[in-house]
């Protein structure tokens, strides 16, 4: 196992974070190393992140702004706008990720990019459509039913949550670039994209499940009230409206008690039909599926 001191020589020594080939290197060392080598970010923009999240920002902008009734040339230059920065800073964003795939402990790590990632893009993106609606709104239709507060709020949440998808599916190997042998091409990246979401999407259900059945019932508790207070606090203090708060919180509470209720009758029915094969078929049914 390699030294913390053999890894901080590592770190000083690399240009590159990625040119570390450790399975855990501690958060510190990860810091230092953007900071002391910061062209990394650049030399290393991860473009799969930039045309996914650039792919998704425009639909999700589109969709917020037709919801809102505007009309569609506002949509679509709300969309057009999104697509074009959003291709430069979600490679930014990726590549800063990334670096954090092995910082320990990855709590921390998790946290650290969930909470400054989302800021850097509200930021950007707050400026650039502002300037868009203020500036060039003769030449570029602004909206005209508050869509952009509204994609504004829903957006700095979209950012947290993927973010801590894109670090998870990292870790994960996916969505690598210049990772050497471990980066894949993007339709390889792809096509593990479907069970990477069903694990992000059932973590906080099967924490909660694991808690109720160790009969730590204030842990799966806390779970639920801290999702809703998360949510509610982002929706409501970004838009600006107590009523956004309370709502958005206790819908995500509501959502997250009902989403682990489904998962854990899932679970059950699997628990049931597993119980229900012959001996050794659910053996072979792993070994053909391998």
């Amino acid at each position: 196992m390699t030294t913390r001191d053999e890894i901080h020589r590592s770190v000083t020594e690399a240009e590159d974070i990625e040119e570390i080939h450790e399975p855990e290197i501690p958060l510190g060392e990860v810091l230092r190393s953007l900071i002391s080598h910061p062209l990394q970010i650049i030399t290393r923009w991860n473009w799969k992140s930039a045309l996914i999240g650039a792919c998704l920002r425009a639909s999700f902008y589109f969709t917020v702004y037709q919801a809102a009734k505007e009309n569609m040339r506002a949509a679509l230059t709300a969309a057009t706008v999104e697509l074009g920065f959003r291709f430069f800073s979600s490679g930014v964003s990726g590549s800063l990720v990334q670096s954090f795939r092995h910082a320990t402990p990855p709590w921390l790590a998790t946290s650290i990019v969930t909470i400054s990632l989302p800021m850097f893009s509200l930021s950007v993106e707050y400026i650039t459509h502002k300037v868009q609606e203020t500036y060039f709104q003769g030449v570029l239709p602004a909206s005209q039913n508050n869509a952009r507060q509204y994609a504004l709020a829903f957006s700095i949440l979209f950012s947290a949550v993927s973010a801590m998808f894109n670090l998870l599916a990292m870790r994960h190997g996916v969505l690598l670039v210049g990772a050497g042998k471990e980066t894949r091409s993007l339709w390889s990246d792809l096509k593990k994209i479907p069970a990477l979401v069903l694990e992000f999407v059932t973590y906080l259900p099967f924490t909660i499940i694991r808690f109720l059945g160790d009969r730590k019932f204030a842990q799966a508790a806390a779970v639920l009230l801290g999702f809703g207070l998360s949510i509610g606090s982002v929706l409501g203090i970004f838009r600006g409206k107590w009523s956004w708060a309370w709502v958005s919180g206790l819908g995500a509470f509501g959502g997250l008690l009902v989403w682990t209720a489904i998962v854990a009758l899932g679970i059950k029915l699997l628990n049931i039909r597993n119980n229900d094969l012959p001996d050794g078929s659910i053996e072979s049914t792993h070994a053909a599926a391998e």
